[in-house]
C-alpha cells in the first residue's frame, strides 16, 4: 500500500486519499498492507466512519467490503472486533442496498456479508461476542438471527463463547434469537451449561429456563453438567439441576460413572446426601466395572463417606457387592492401602472379611502382598487376622518347602552376620555417647563448686538429696554404658553365638544406662531449681509422659502379648483407633 494512501486512510482524510489516488493511478485504490488489509480494513481499524462512508460510495468501494486479508477477515470482522457500532451499521446498510442476481434468483448481499467466515470459520458475530461488544452483537442479531446458529472450525457457537466468557447480557440476547441445537455447542462436546459451571446461579437459571434439555447433554466423555458440579462439590447447583430434572442423577458417562460415584470418590458428603434424597434408589447404580458408590468411596479413601453408607439400614447387598473382578469395597481399600477404610469396613459385621475375588484372594491376602510395615499396618492386619485365602497359605507352604529342602539338618542362626554387625555398631554408638555425656556431667556438677572456705573444691549442692540422687543415677548410667562397651570389646573375636548372646546383654545394659541418664537429668535439673517448683518438676513430668507413650505403644499394639486378650484393653484400643489418635 502506498504510504500516503495508508496515512490518509489512517487519519480519515478522504480528500488527501483521492488526490493521491488520482495523481498516481486507480491501482492505488486496491493496494494492501503486508498482512493483506485494504484501505477499508485500515479505516475500520481506526474507526474512521466518515471515510468508510465516502469509500463505499466510490465505484470500486463495495468490492472492498467482501475482500479478506491473509486471515480471511473482512472489514466487517475488523469493525466487530473493535466494537464499532457505527462502522458495522454502515457496512450492513450498504450490503442491504445491493442486489446480486444469480441464475436461480437473487441472493441477500447483507446476509452473505454477515455470514462470511474467515480462515477459522469465525463470523463477525464470533468476534463481537469475544470482545463483549453488546451493541454490535445486538445489531448483527437483528440483521440476521441465524448467525447465532453458525459454529466455527473449533465447533464453537457464539452462544458458547458468550457463556464461556461470562457475558450474561449477550447470553440473554442470543438465547432469545437462536433456534438450532447447534447454537449451544462448544469444543469437545461442551454445552453452554458446561461453560457456566463456575458462573453464578442466576446465569444457570436463565439458561435452564430457555434450554432445559441441556441438563442431560454430556460432553465427549459423557459427563453432564451434574457430573462436573458434583466433582467440584457445588451443592446449590446440584440441587438446582435435580429440581429441574431428577432423572439426571441416573445418567452415566462412558465408563458408567454416575454423579453418585463421583461424589463418593471425591468425598463430597453433602452432595452425595443431596443426590440420594432426590433419588433414593441411586445406590443401585453400578459402573462398567460393576462398582458401586461404596467401591468408589473406598478407592478415594474417604472415611466419612464410608461411615455414612454403613449407617444406612438394609444395605447388606451394597456392602457385599463385588465388581467384575470379584473385589468388594474391602478388597479395593486393601489394594489402595487405605488403612482407615479397611479398619472401618472390617469391623462392620455385614462386611464379609472372607470374601475372595476372582484370583481367590481375600482383602488380607491383597494387603499382605504389599509387605507393609509400621503400626497402622499392624492395626489393619489385626482386624483382618484369620481371613487368609488358600493361595497365600499355599505360597507359605511352597516357601517353607524351599527353605526346608535347602537347609535340611541345619538350623538357621537367629542372628545373621550382617544384622548382628549392624546391631553391634548401633549399640557401640549409643554406649559411647552415653559414656561421654555422663563422664562430662560428673565434672560439671549442677550448682558448681565452692571457691573458698573449708569446703573449697566440693560441690555446692552436695548436701541435698536430689543432688545425691543425681550422682547415683549418673554413675549408674556411666557404669552400664562402659559395661556395654567392654562386652563388645571382649567378644569381638569370639564365635557368632557368643557375640549374639553378649549383644543381648549389652542391649540390656544400654537400656539401664539410658534410664539412669534420664533420671540424672531430672534430678540435676530439680536440684538447681528447688525454689521454682513448677519448673523443677517439669523434667519429671516430661520423662513420665515419654515413658507412658512408650508403654502405651505396647499396650495398643495388636500384635504384642501385653494384656492382648483383655477385653478392656481391646475396648480402649478400639476407642483410640476410632478417633484417629493412633
Amino acid at each position: 500500500m502506498h504510504p500516503k494512501v495508508y496515512e490518509a486512510a489512517k487519519s480519515g482524510d478522504f480528500d488527501s486519499l483521492i488526490t493521491t489516488i488520482f495523481g498516481n493511478g486507480e491501482d492505488l485504490f486496491h493496494g494492501t498492507t503486508p498482512n493483506g488489509n485494504n484501505i477499508l480494513h485500515v479505516a475500520a481499524q481506526h474507526k474512521r466512519v466518515n471515510l468508510i462512508e465516502h469509500l463505499l460510495r466510490c465505484p470500486s468501494g463495495p468490492s472492498l467490503l467482501w475482500q479478506g486479508n491473509f486471515k480471511g477477515d473482512t472489514p466487517l470482522h475488523i469493525a466487530a472486533t473493535l466494537g464499532s457500532c457505527e462502522a458495522v451499521q454502515v457496512f450492513t446498510d450498504l450490503a442491504k442496498s445491493l442486489h446480486w442476481a444469480i441464475e436461480n434468483g437473487h441472493v441477500d448481499a447483507c446476509k452473505e456479508l454477515l455470514r462470511k467466515p474467515n480462515s477459522h470459520k469465525d463470523t463477525a458475530l464470533h468476534y463481537a461476542v469475544r470482545g463483549g461488544h453488546d451493541g454490535v452483537v445486538k445489531l448483527l442479531i437483528e440483521e440476521d438471527p441465524q448467525l447465532c446458529d453458525i459454529t466455527n472450525a473449533a465447533d464453537v457457537s457464539p452462544l458458547y463463547l458468550a457463556a464461556d466468557r461470562g457475558h450474561l447480557d449477550i447470553i440473554e440476547m442470543i438465547l432469545g434469537a437462536c433456534s438450532l441445537s447447534s447454537s449451544h455447542k462448544g469444543p469437545k462436546g461442551f454445552t453452554i451449561l458446561h461453560a457456566t459451571i463456575d458462573r453464578s446461579l442466576t446465569s444457570w437459571r436463565k439458561i435452564l429456563k430457555k434450554r432445559p434439555e441441556l441438563i442431560r447433554e454430556g460432553d465427549e466423555m459423557g459427563w453432564t453438567p451434574l457430573h462436573y458440579v458434583t466433582s467440584m462439590g457445588k451443592v446449590k447447583k446440584v440441587r438446582l439441576l435435580l429440581q429441574h430434572d431428577t432423572f439426571v442423577a441416573y445418567d452415566v458417562d462412558k465408563e458408567g460413572q454416575s454423579a453418585l460415584h463421583i461424589a463418593a470418590f471425591e468425598g463430597h458428603l453433602n452432595v452425595l446426601d443431596e443426590i440420594v434424597k432426590s433419588c433414593p434408589d441411586a445406590w443401585d447404580i453400578i459402573n462398567n466395572k460393576g462398582q458401586t458408590a461404596l467401591h468408589a468411596a473406598a478407592i478415594g479413601g474417604h472415611r466419612k463417606v464410608v461411615e455414612y453408607i454403613l449407617r444406612i439400614p438394609n444395605m447388606e447387598c451394597l456392602i457385599k457387592e463385588q465388581d467384575t473382578h470379584g473385589n468388594t469395597a474391602l478388597h479395593l481399600a486393601a489394594l489402595h492401602k487405605e488403612y482407615n477404610i479397611i479398619y472401618i469396613l472390617a469391623r462392620d459385621k455385614r462386611v464379609d472379611r472372607f470374601a475372595t475375588n476372582k484370583d481367590c484372594m481375600t482383602a488380607l491376602d491383597i494387603f499382605w502382598a504389599h509387605n507393609e510395615i509400621g503400626y497402622r499396618a499392624a492395626k489393619v492386619k489385626h482386624v483382618l487376622e484369620g481371613s487368609h485365602g488358600m493361595p497365600i497359605i499355599q505360597d507359605w507352604v511352597i516357601e517353607y518347602k524351599k527353605r526346608f529342602d535347602q537347609q535340611v539338618g541345619y538350623k538357621q542362626p537367629a542372628f545373621t552376620r550382617m544384622s548382628k554387625k549392624s546391631i553391634i555398631k548401633l549399640q557401640l554408638l549409643a554406649a559411647a555417647l552415653i559414656a561421654t555425656v555422663t563422664f562430662a556431667a560428673a565434672f560439671t556438677m549442677p550448682g558448681g563448686y565452692n571457691n573458698d572456705g573449708p569446703n573449697q573444691g566440693l560441690a555446692v549442692l552436695a548436701g541435698r538429696a536430689t543432688f545425691q540422687a543425681f550422682v547415683i543415677a549418673n554413675s549408674t548410667a556411666f557404669g552400664f554404658s562402659i559395661l556395654a562397651l567392654v562386652l563388645h570389646c571382649l567378644t569381638d573375636f569370639r564365635l557368632d553365638s557368643h557375640q549374639a548372646r553378649y549383644t543381648r546383654m549389652a542391649g540390656l545394659c544400654i537400656c539401664i544406662a539410658v534410664l539412669g541418664m534420664v533420671l540424672a537429668f531430672g534430678c540435676g535439673t530439680y536440684a538447681v531449681l528447688t525454689r521454682t517448683i513448677g519448673l523443677g518438676i517439669f523434667p519429671y513430668v516430661l520423662c513420665g509422659c515419654l515413658f507412658i507413650m512408650y508403654f502405651m505403644g505396647g499396650f495398643l499394639d495388636p500384635h504384642t502379648g501385653f494384656m492382648m486378650r483383655c477385653s478392656s484393653t481391646r475396648l480402649v484400643r478400639n476407642f483410640l483407633f476410632d478417633w484417629g489418635m493412633f
